[in-house]
């Protein structure tokens, strides 16, 4: 490895570690400070003002961070026995990846004007997981997709939030998985 290497690994491996300790803090916490980012991340404000000079750099690059991230769960649940066992996964991902789920969604008006949030809502992986999960009875015929979405992401989030606390994450999702499959079946 040469030294080029090392430190575009090593600015690559900083860099990460300030976006993850921003999205950690930001996604409970929308003010916390660039000092409290650059503590979480075992970095220091210097360093971390070097990546990112400003508090709006600092936001669009965790945005354009996090989307992509949102977009590789649901891309990564498609092959399943079942459309409901995919919704388990896709639902599990999420979790994963809690602290940028609720970052993203948690104010639905934090990313208004900002060009890098998408100017429209996308559900493009559930939506069809959610008609097909109905098609084989796993969804009451009654329940609307958007009362199905809306569920299914308020539980996604509410698994994200109890998992950074007390909660084991496996556990959250076990709940998550169970309160889910409960509220939908016929």
């Amino acid at each position: 490895m040469t030294a080029e290497q090392f430190e575009r690994g090593a600015r690559a491996r900083t860099r990460a570690a300030i976006l993850d300790a921003a999205a950690a803090l930001w996604a409970r916490d929308y003010s916390a400070s660039f000092g409290a980012i650059a503590e979480r991340a075992d970095v220091s404000r210097s360093t971390l003002h070097r990546y990112f000079p400003d508090r709006q750099a600092l936001v669009d690059a965790l945005l354009l961070d996090s989307l992509p991230r949102l977009g590789a769960v649901a891309d990564s649940v498609t092959p399943h026995d079942s459309p409901m066992d995919a919704l388990e996964a896709y639902l599990r991902a999420g979790i994963e990846i809690g602290d940028r789920v609720i970052f993203l969604y948690s104010d639905p008006d934090r990313f208004d004007g900002n060009p890098n949030w998408p100017s429209d809502d996308y559900d493009d992986a559930l939506t069809p997981l959610l008609d097909q999960a109905r098609a084989a009875g796993a969804i009451a015929a009654d329940i609307p997709n958007a009362w199905a979405t809306n569920l299914f992401y308020a539980v996604l989030y509410t698994a994200a939030e109890v998992s950074a606390g007390d909660l084991p994450r496996h556990v959250a999702a076990d709940l998550a998985v169970r309160s889910f499959r409960r509220s939908v079946s016929g």
